[in-house]
């Protein structure tokens, strides 16, 4: 089975291939990992500065319009040039773009999935291209707020309150974005079931969701797999942070999971 990898946010592929390097050894038969970089330089992830050498990449460094559709473009020309791939398997913002990317395809009923299988470690939701867009009003005083970008609600303020709003500051500020953030930007909104009532969204493939309940996003990592596809939907906490875990008994039910899914592929093509 041939894997498209996809890194997190301040790292890079070789940090991706140590992170995934027991799981690798674990999975019996002959598998091909390949690995896509980001294309925007950025700041270490957390922990990675003294164990892991840069460039630290990721595929966007604002939720912007522009940035994620030229993070799909990425990952489309590279299935393009080097696949097809079997199977994705992303960490963190690599999961998120994979997924995105993944549900994006799905609206079309015409098109084949891109891959027969998903593994999405720690993943935050994914970002939707093509729901209306949010505002950035930067007040003098520092306060963030957004503005729905639509026509039809005059550019009202979303309450901060919201679960659309919360989400939006949650991750601009966990990630750092918040200092670069400039009035007037449009900032894309998630796929998520609660704040796109009756939206249908479904990758129409099955999903392996490996989450930690000490992640701060893994309540997003779960509302991720109520994305995923018809055939089938895993969901493995591992107990721990944003981290591909690495303790034995961890790495045993990941590795189990992970092959189980890739066996029912098997049998079902």
């Amino acid at each position: 089975m041939r894997f498209l990898c996809l890194h997190g946010m301040g790292t890079n592929p070789r940090i991706l291939e140590a992170q995934i390097g027991l799981l690798r050894a674990q999975l019996p038969g002959s598998h091909e990992f390949v690995y896509l970089p980001g294309e925007v330089e950025c700041d270490a992830a957390q922990g990675v500065l003294t164990i892991y050498p840069g460039p630290y990449l990721c595929y966007y460094d604002l939720p912007t319009a522009d940035q994620v559709a030229d993070a799909h473009d990425l990952v489309l020309t590279f299935i393009e040039d080097e696949g097809p791939f079997d199977a994705v398997i992303g960490f963190s913002q690599g999961a998120a773009l994979a997924s995105s990317v993944m549900l994006r395809r799905a609206k079309d009923p015409s098109l084949e999935p891109l891959f027969q299988l998903a593994i999405f470690i720690c993943a935050s939701l994914p970002f939707d291209l093509d729901a209306p867009p949010v505002v950035v009003d930067k007040a003098p005083g520092g306060r963030l707020k957004f503005l729905n970008a639509a026509a039809a609600d005059g550019g009202r303020e979303i309450p901060q309150s919201s679960v659309g709003a919360q989400s939006l500051i949650q991750e601009l500020h966990s990630q750092g974005y918040g200092g670069m953030l400039k009035d007037g930007m449009h900032i894309l909104r998630r796929f998520h079931l609660r704040t796109q009532p009756g939206g249908k969204f479904n990758m129409g493939v099955p999903t392996v969701n490996i989450v930690g309940k000490k992640d701060g996003y893994f309540q997003q990592g779960l509302s991720l797999a109520e994305l995923g596809g018809s055939r089938g939907t895993v969901i493995l906490d591992h107990g721990a942070g944003h981290e591909v875990p690495r303790d034995v008994l961890s790495v045993r039910k990941m590795t189990r999971v992970v092959q189980d899914a890739v066996e029912k592929v098997g049998f079902q093509c």
